[in-house]
Order: structure tokens, then C-alpha cells, then sequence
């Protein structure tokens, strides 16, 4: 009897972990299976760091969802006593016509978020961190920040099993088998039986549900840490002083990153990695990624950069890169949940809400109808 359940949850990464959570406050017969032992690094939900933002360049349909997220993170904070924000501000650059700076009033004025235009010449004299040419302008939203993964998913899970939830880790589905009145789990421990089932399996959800033919492709992120050799310019690079940043440098090609939390900057490109298999992510990142990197960060921050160090995750992406969350097709039982393509992180606190709020059959409380499978994908 221990081995059915009322709900079962895949994957504990940054959806996984909340909808166990949220379920876990309902119920207290749920399991939560990972193949690895979360927080982990070998997926999509670490590297120290995410950022949290209101004013969103993607599209106008996401500012709901990521005001409400604000309103759970404020939730998980308060019940665990854990520091899992921290506001810095946010800052977009590029040129006026970049798609960041117009996709990011769009949403700003749509729905009423408070932001300020910034100059070139503003930018200069208020962030002495950037180096921006004169054709370059911001937008700066004062309630962006940073939240702190590892530490996110292992507050939610150890919330989950206060409220009950059983977590098994290092463990790996095989096969998922939906039968008339329950669906079978099977791993390499054991067989399951579940009324109800989360998959939220990032970049392995295709493994799992194959039938379904879903269109995600998996991209590998390189993050980048680099000290500053140049002390007298270090307070520049400090949260105080340094908001999050998302920079289109050159048309469709953007930097994204933070201020310095005690390992230095940090640094990525935005969906530039190589397409690859979940199961071969090269972890190894070499001198000619490091020295790319390297040189970028000095061309546009004022630093001295030297490297401290480098991580691996993944991205896994839609062709339109909005979100999938749905019912199987044919199976209200079943959901499905890749809330994905490199931007989900913050919506976690709220999709996992969504994801429980689902298995209860309560109607969402924002509409997903744009997020289902069967959909037209740019």
C-alpha cells in the first residue's frame, strides 16, 4: 500500500519542487521522484543564481503570471523563514529599436509597472559598471532581483516533506503507463501506482513521453564567473550598484547578468549554446569559451576581468520559446509541465501553484490556454 499514491510528481527541479510543495499542503499522499538528488547540477535549475523581473521584453502575456510568482515567493519566504530574493533592480539595455528595450515598455505600459527610460548619458553616470556606446539606452524596473535556486528548490522540497510528501532521489523512470483507474510508474526501484501525475522533467520529458512528439530541443548554457582585477571599481560591481541586466548587444544576440554575490559577476549568453542529448551535457568548459567570454565581459563592463568559474545547464526550448502546460492529450489525469526555454525560473513559485491547483481539478488561476500542446509554434 505504500506504493500507491494519490499524486506523484517527476522531477524536482524548479516546477517539480513547487508543485510538491503546493500538493504537499493539500495532501499528504504524494511522491516526488528525481533521478538525481535535488538541488542538483546536471539540469536547468542552478548556477547560484535567476533573475526576477516585471517589465517582460518576451511578451506582455507573462506579466500576470510573474506578478503573482512575486506574491507566492513572499509566501515560501514567510512560511520557511528562508531569504530566497533579493532586489536589485533591473536594468535592459540596448538600442532604442532592440527588441528588449521595445518589448519591455510594451509590457511596462500595458500593465502599469513603474520604469525609468535611461539614456546613454544616464547610464554612464548612474552604472559606472557598463561601458554602453551612444546609441545605447535602458530601461530600469526598481522591483527586479535575483533568486537563489539551489536554495529555492531546497526550501520547497523540505516544506513538501514537513507537509508529508515522500521524496525519492536517485531514482529513474523507465516507463509511464497510463491504465483505466490509475497510471502505473515504473523505475529502477520499483513500480507506482498514481491517480494523478506532474511530469516535470526539463530537459528529459521527451524521454518520458515520447508518443507525444513534443517539440522541445535542449541547449547546452554556459555560465561564466569573473572577479575583477581592479579594486578601486570594485564597489561599481556590488548589488548596490549593479542591478541584473540583460543586454542586446548586437541585433537578437543578448548578455544577461548580476552583480557580484562573492564569486565575482556572473555572465551568460541567451540562447547561444549547442542543441545536444540530456544524457551526453558536456560539463567541460574550454579556454576558447572562457577567453570568448572573457573578452566580451571587458568590452562592455568596466573590469578587469579574470576568470574564477565556469557552470553548465541547460535550456529546453519551444520553438515559439513560450511555455507548455496541458493535460495529456486524452488523459485529464496526466500533466504535462515544461515551463521552459530559459526564462522559466521565476515563474516556478506560481507554476507549481498552477500545476497543483490542476491535479485538484480546480480551474488555474490565470489562463494557460497559451501554453497548451496542441498549438501553433513559430
Amino acid at each position: 500500500m505504500d506504493k500507491i499514491f494519490d499524486a506523484i510528481v517527476i522531477g524536482l527541479g524548479a516546477n517539480g519542487s513547487s508543485a510538491l510543495y503546493h500538493l504537499s499542503k493539500n495532501n499528504k499522499n504524494i511522491l516526488g521522484i528525481d533521478r538525481f538528488t535535488p538541488p542538483h547540477s546536471f539540469g536547468s535549475s542552478h548556477g547560484e543564481s535567476r533573475i526576477i523581473r516585471q517589465a517582460y521584453h518576451e511578451n506582455p502575456m507573462y506579466v500576470p503570471f510573474v506578478k503573482a510568482a512575486y506574491n507566492y515567493w513572499d509566501e515560501i519566504e514567510h512560511e520557511s523563514g528562508e531569504s530566497l530574493f533579493l532586489k536589485t533592480g533591473g536594468l535592459m539595455l540596448g538600442t532604442e529599436h532592440a527588441s528588449v528595450i521595445k518589448g519591455s515598455v510594451l509590457s511596462a505600459e500595458t500593465f502599469d509597472i513603474a520604469y525609468e527610460y535611461l539614456t546613454y548619458r544616464d547610464l554612464r553616470k548612474r552604472f559606472p559598471a557598463f561601458k554602453p556606446s551612444k546609441d545605447t539606452v535602458g530601461l530600469l524596473e526598481k522591483n527586479a532581483g535575483i533568486l537563489f535556486p539551489e536554495k529555492c528548490i531546497a526550501t520547497y522540497l523540505k516544506q513538501a516533506q514537513k507537509n508529508g510528501a515522500i521524496i525519492n532521489s536517485n531514482e529513474t523512470v523507465l516507463s509511464i503507463n497510463p491504465k483505466k483507474d490509475n497510471i502505473e510508474i515504473t523505475t529502477n526501484k520499483g513500480t507506482y501506482l498514481t491517480e494523478k501525475l506532474i511530469v516535470s522533467a526539463g530537459a528529459w520529458i521527451n524521454e518520458l513521453l515520447p508518443e507525444l512528439r513534443l517539440p522541445l530541443t535542449v541547449e547546452r548554457q554556459v555560465l561564466f564567473w569573473f572577479r575583477n582585477n581592479n579594486p578601486p571599481f570594485q564597489a561599481n560591481l556590488l548589488p548596490l550598484n549593479l542591478p541584473i541586466y540583460i543586454w542586446e548587444y548586437l541585433p537578437d544576440q543578448m548578455l544577461y547578468g548580476f552583480p557580484d554575490l562573492g564569486n565575482g559577476i556572473k555572465i551568460a549568453h541567451h540562447h547561444a549554446g549547442d542543441r545536444i542529448n540530456p544524457n551526453e551535457l558536456n560539463q567541460f568548459v574550454s579556454n576558447k569559451e572562457k577567453s570568448s567570454m572573457q573578452k566580451l565581459t571587458s568590452e562592455y563592463l568596466n573590469i578587469d576581468a579574470i576568470f574564477n568559474k565556469s557552470a553548465v545547464c541547460m535550456y529546453t526550448n519551444t520553438p515559439d520559446e513560450n511555455f507548455i502546460i496541458d493535460y495529456y492529450p486524452g488523459n485529464k489525469n496526466i500533466i504535462v509541465a515544461s515551463p521552459c526555454s530559459g526564462h522559466g525560473f521565476k515563474f516556478s513559485s506560481f507554476t507549481g501553484k498552477l500545476l497543483a491547483d490542476m491535479v485538484m481539478d480546480k480551474l488555474p488561476e490565470l489562463d494557460i490556454s497559451p501554453f497548451r500542446i496542441a498549438r501553433q509554434y513559430a
